[in-house]
């Protein structure tokens, strides 16, 4: 299938669309004007013959009808356009040209264990890359998978089921992706409503409250209407009028602190409302997608009536609605008992229904993958302490460009020793095998053509850099997490190491000997370890490790004065150099 032209098509579909909404919103327009002249018309007659008065009721609802209509079409314009810019970006991702997604870079974390060598966050990373989240709350999940792996087979193989099924649902990830482009991500966090969930009621455990909230009011509304009829109802109402305001004011405070806290959590829950919707109506086989779609069923539901009642509270920030409603029907008491009825009774559920949809919709990004690269594989896990790739490569490189490679470690040597000149391909590969490893132990497809990976944690050193801050230099730095890989390898934990060019802040001698030294101790502990280097004295370790540690390179060919590289992985260790014959080409050494 020709992806591209596929979204190409779809996004000059959706254009067609957007035309046909933008008519459908002046035709709109132009009918409300000339109701509205027709209501003031009517208005103005109304006064020379009364029976105009009686058709302004209906055309005062016909005009807040057309309101209506005019803003769900607006609504569904500002989905079409959403959809046009993912079409279109995902016509310009087959390509890997995926700048336009974001790029998560507030989840870099340059402690990590690997993220940060990986290139995991930021412009032109790998969550970039797969991010076709909806919501904030996905992507912070999806940051989250990305960085705590999953180590369970079944949870695996439940994922990679879940994300078949989604890659076979294009609508649904991309009107999911539509509508979570409306939440407005500087508002996107949802810790205060999740603290206020847990206070105090303000007025629900109040047996009088609730009277009062009823009788007031019904009294207020009483003498109003007995007003119009016997003038001297008039004060009465007007000290009830007055003394509800008071009232009213007496827990102001309060209830502007609540307002405060759910301020703008209004059209952000609509919209994950809509999204639980969408899922909603959705059907499923797999079992985690079941799971999701039995909780969205209520979480649709609720979490509008929800938005609804946040709503309702925001309407006291107009003075006139704020007096009014008091004056007359003590409104924001309603609202708060409301709120905190609802809170009662769904407390517990909400930050469940969120985890639920930060799940799904963070697997989106992986099912989008999947559907992109059919051809992707999907991983094997093994309990043995082993790891095969066959034709991997770096997902992140162009396809017409990356070479793919195959590999297996484990069987039995533990210790792969990768020698090779500069730019041949060490790095490169490494961050392949890296990234192919996160990819696959969160059931996503990975860059290759057969996988097969271990249940075990990933630590690298590749990017280590010294700390001004913390008055650390770099070569510290990488001995302090040198010590921190051999601690936990100590303690009996399972791992795969990938290391490039280790021990860089010494002399050459005492590098080679801390080199030697340190993969005595690796092939000791429980561990796979990929080792890139340029110390090809290293190789000789293989003669004395025979079952232990492999040798394999990358190397490079000057042919008429020119370098090239062909970037496959070979056995053995790399016979050649390209720094003195580079320097000379360049004109710094003669």
């Amino acid at each position: 299938m020709d992806f591209e032209s596929h979204y190409r098509q779809r996004a000059d579909q959706f254009r067609l669309e957007v035309s046909a909404c933008d008519r459908s919103i002046r035709t709109l327009a132009w009918i409300r004007v000339a109701v509205a002249l027709i209501i003031i018309g009517a208005g103005y007659l109304g006064f020379k013959d009364p029976l105009y008065f009686a058709a302004l009721p209906i055309l005062i609802i016909a005009f807040f009808y057309l309101v209506q209509v005019q803003w769900k079409k607006e609504n569904q314009r500002k989905i079409l356009l959403s959809m046009v810019t993912l079409n279109h970006n995902e016509a310009e991702a087959i390509h890997n040209r995926f700048s336009n997604f974001s790029n998560g870079i507030r989840f870099t974390d340059p402690t990590h264990p690997y993220s940060h060598d990986l290139d995991l966050f930021g412009n032109g990373s790998l969550f970039q890359y797969l991010n076709r989240c909806a919501s904030p709350l996905g992507e912070s999940k999806l940051a989250t998978d990305l960085k705590h792996l999953h180590y369970d087979a079944v949870t695996i193989q439940s994922r990679q089921e879940a994300i078949r099924e989604l890659a076979t649902k294009l609508e649904l990830r991309q009107q999911c992706w539509a509508t979570g482009q409306q939440i407005d991500s500087g508002i996107a966090d949802l810790n205060s409503l999740y603290d206020w969930l847990k206070e105090k009621n303000l007025f629900l455990e109040y047996r009088l409250i609730e009277i009062i909230k009823w009788v007031l009011p019904t009294v207020t509304c009483l003498s109003l209407g007995m007003a119009f009829i016997n003038p001297s109802y008039q004060s009465v109402f007007l000290a009830l009028f007055i003394f509800q305001l008071g009232l009213a004011a007496r827990y102001s405070k309060p209830i502007s602190l609540l307002q405060g806290k759910l301020a703008g959590y209004k059209t952000i829950l609509e919209n994950y409302a809509q999204l639980f919707e969408l899922v909603k109506k959705e059907s499923f086989i797999s079992e985690r997608m079941k799971l999701h779609h039995h909780m969205a069923q209520e979480a649709a539901t609720q979490v509008d009536a929800f938005s609804k009642k946040v709503n309702s509270l925001e309407s006291r920030m107009n003075l006139i609605a704020r007096i009014f409603g008091n004056g007359l029907f003590l409104l924001d008491f309603h609202n708060v008992i409301q709120l905190e009825r609802w809170r009662t009774q769904y407390a517990v559920q909400l930050p469940q229904w969120m985890d639920s949809l930060a799940e799904w919709d963070s697997l989106l990004a992986f099912a989008t993958l999947h559907n992109n690269h059919p051809h992707y594989a999907f991983a094997e896990t093994s309990e043995s302490l082993s790891i095969l790739g066959e034709e991997i490569a770096h997902p992140l490189l162009p396809a017409a460009v990356r070479v793919a490679n195959t590999f297996d470690l484990g069987t039995p040597a533990s210790v792969m020793l990768i020698t090779g000149a500069n730019m041949a391909g060490k790095s490169t590969f490494l961050r392949a095998v890296g990234v192919n490893y996160v990819l696959g132990l969160n059931g996503s497809p990975v860059c290759a053509r057969k996988w097969r990976s271990p249940l075990a944690a990933l630590r690298t050193g590749m990017r280590t850099s010294d700390s001004l801050q913390e008055n650390q230099s770099y070569f510290y730095a990488e001995l302090y997490r040198l010590q921190s890989i051999i601690t936990e390898l100590r303690k009996g934990n399972r791992m795969l190491i990938l290391l490039d060019e280790i021990l860089k802040g010494t002399n050459s001698t005492d590098k080679q000997t801390g080199s030697r030294e340190l993969i005595k101790q690796l092939i000791q502990q429980p561990a796979l370890v990929m080792i890139a280097t340029h110390d090809i004295a290293l190789g000789d370790m293989e003669q004395q490790y025979p079952n232990q540690i492999a040798n394999a390179c990358f190397e490079g060919k000057i042919e008429n004065d020119q370098l090239t590289f062909d970037y496959t992985l070979h056995k053995g260790v790399a016979q050649k150099a390209n720094a003195t014959f580079l320097m000379r080409k360049m004109g710094i050494i003669p």
